[in-house]
């Protein structure tokens, strides 16, 4: 069998077929998938490992890509981590599974796997998990064009983007493995009452990015509903109390960083927690836990001490 195979099919529907990129090492398990797919009216492309996903991804576009986990040369973990740090945020990423394994999947949401499907799920799981994914892109595609439109190209809109997208899986592995998650927003203000410059704003959240735990906490730029620019600090498996103690040290942090002998700044810290009692089902989608957080946040703002507590951060699991 060749690397690279289509399995196009055109189906009932007059409008184009959805494109897939199928990925898995197995022959057997690679036709069977792209057979199932090609059934279910969706244009796939199968290749046998992730360095060869890689290198179609470079000439051809794929809004979703499906991937096996283990397989030589690069697994999907590797595909997963090479496509995001290469700045694509847009393709929906699906994770083939055997078994319901736990930390497997924890491992994924961090590379920035979008959703697991079973190898072995029912077709209407399937074609539900896949619509799903393309839905999501087609969303985020729109909003990187009205962004790019309104000169925003930087600011993660509050429902949607970068920061939507980080918290919606960080959400989704809070509720699934019972932890904490925390977030605190954080709007720069200056001593002198002259609005923070877009600059500051980058700086600041470069220094924040710095500040906080490599491939665990996040950290962007983001406009709420009233129009301020603020910072999002994403802190999974952390309490409210350690993230309030998480704020002070940024506030105090940013407030030596961004000194200049012409203006100081300050920062108004706010925070809230996602605990695992908390319901994230049907009855309360996952959307509006995004906007009840940040609103939470964002409202119990208040300007945050510029000297760090002398107790040592606690990390909650």
């Amino acid at each position: 069998m060749s690397n690279v195979q289509d399995a196009s099919v055109t189906g009932a529907s007059s409008r184009t077929p959805q494109r897939i990129l199928l990925v898995d090492d197995d022959e057997l398990e690679l036709e069977l998938m792209a057979d199932r797919l090609k059934s279910l009216g969706f244009e796939t492309h199968t290749v046998s490992d992730g360095s060869a996903a890689l290198e179609l991804l470079k000439t051809q576009s794929f809004p979703v890509v499906i991937t096996d986990w283990q397989m030589p040369r690069m697994d999907g973990i590797r595909l997963t981590e090479n496509l995001r740090n290469q700045g694509d945020s847009d393709t929906y990423i699906i994770m083939l599974t055997v078994l319901d394994d736990h930390s497997s999947h924890e491992r994924g949401y961090f590379a920035g796997v979008d959703d697991y499907l079973s190898k072995r799920a029912p077709d209407a799981k399937i074609v539900a998990g896949i619509r799903a994914g393309f839905r999501a892109v087609e969303m985020r595609q729109a909003l990187h064009a009205v962004r790019q439109q309104q000169g925003a190209g930087l600011v993660s809109d509050v429902a949607s983007g970068v920061l939507a997208d980080r918290m919606r899986a960080e959400l989704k592995r809070a509720a699934r493995y019972g932890r904490n998650l925390s977030i605190l927003a954080m709007e720069l203000q200056s001593q002198s009452g002259e609005p923070v410059a877009a600059d500051t704003m980058a700086q600041a959240v470069s220094v924040v990015s710095d500040s906080i735990r490599i491939d665990i906490d996040f950290a962007t730029r983001y406009r709420g509903h009233d129009g301020k620019q603020r910072i999002a600090v994403v802190l999974p498996e952390t309490n409210g109390v350690a993230a309030a103690g998480v704020g002070v040290r940024l506030s105090a942090t940013l407030a030596a960083r961004l000194l200049t002998p012409l203006e100081s700044f300050m920062a108004r810290v706010g925070c809230a927690s996602f605990t695992p009692e908390q319901e994230t089902g049907s009855s309360q989608p996952i959307s509006t836990n995004i906007e009840a957080l940040l609103r939470e946040a964002e409202a119990g703002a208040r300007i945050a001490p510029t000297t760090v507590p002398t107790q040592r951060r606690t990390e909650v699991l």
